[in-house]
């Protein structure tokens, strides 16, 4: 069985929760001590090294499964999507429950319609 970092979803985490920080790649490569071209080439495709990788996926607090792809699923992958939202949604300090509650409301709907089934 051949896994591989799908590097697309990573890239896409980190760059989210670096503009929610309102921080600069440079600035995050500083914080958690990589080179700031591990983020060039993450985004022209390129893995990064096993020990990078590690350290990115501790920075997004994230487990390292949810950044793999190959010819079997793991569980985590099995895992509902908009259950899985929904659940860092709910842990969300900044919203309020009934805000959160909403915002799976319009991803489910949205889920629903756009996934292929």
């Amino acid at each position: 069985m051949k896994r591989q970092i799908n590097v697309g979803a990573l890239y896409a985490a980190l760059d989210s929760k670096r503009r929610t920080e309102e921080m600069s790649w440079r600035d995050l490569a500083g914080e958690i001590d990589v080179s700031p071209s591990v983020f060039t080439r993450m985004a022209q495709g390129r893995r990064p090294d096993v020990d990078t990788f590690l350290t990115l996926v501790g920075w997004l607090g994230i487990a390292a499964e949810r950044f793999t792809a190959g010819d079997a699923p793991t569980e985590a992958e099995a895992e509902e999507t908009v259950a899985v939202i929904s659940t860092y949604l709910r842990a969300d300090r900044a919203l309020k429950p009934k805000s959160a509650e909403a915002i799976e409301t319009i991803l489910r709907a949205a889920y629903d319609q756009l996934a292929e089934k």
